[in-house]
């Protein structure tokens, strides 16, 4: 297993910027939902969210730390970029779009909790 300080310290910076975006992503959702802005910047901060997690599959894969973890978080990330886009034509879908965001932050949140452990420590 490998017990990079650089790949371990890498990987739990992917996860606090991932939950960071996550946040962003819920002031955005709201700020459109209110009339405050419109939805681009949602959507563009959800495709950088995306990309961020998949390199936060890549560093958990090389550093063989919580890679089925992070592999979750990436599926319920792109469930979440296609419930959006079918959601603009699709209402019900679009409402699924909201409760899946949960899940993302879940996900990512654990990983968090995970990562944040020295190696080989149990969570409590």
């Amino acid at each position: 297993m490998s017990r990079s300080p650089a790949l371990i310290t890498t990987q739990r910076a992917v996860a606090i910027v991932t939950m960071a975006l996550i946040a962003t992503q819920f002031l955005l959702a709201g700020a459109g939902a209110f009339g405050a802005t419109s939805y681009d910047a949602h959507k563009t901060v959800g495709s950088i969210l995306v990309l961020v997690i998949l390199v936060g599959l890549v560093v958990a894969l090389v550093a063989r730390r919580h890679p089925v973890h992070a592999a979750i978080v990436l599926g319920v990330a792109v469930l979440q970029v296609v419930l959006g886009a079918i959601g603009e034509d699709t209402p019900w879908i679009g409402a699924l779009h909201g409760l899946n965001a949960i899940a993302v932050m879940a996900a990512a949140g654990t990983l968090l909790r995970k990562v944040l452990l020295p190696p080989g420590a149990a969570p409590a």
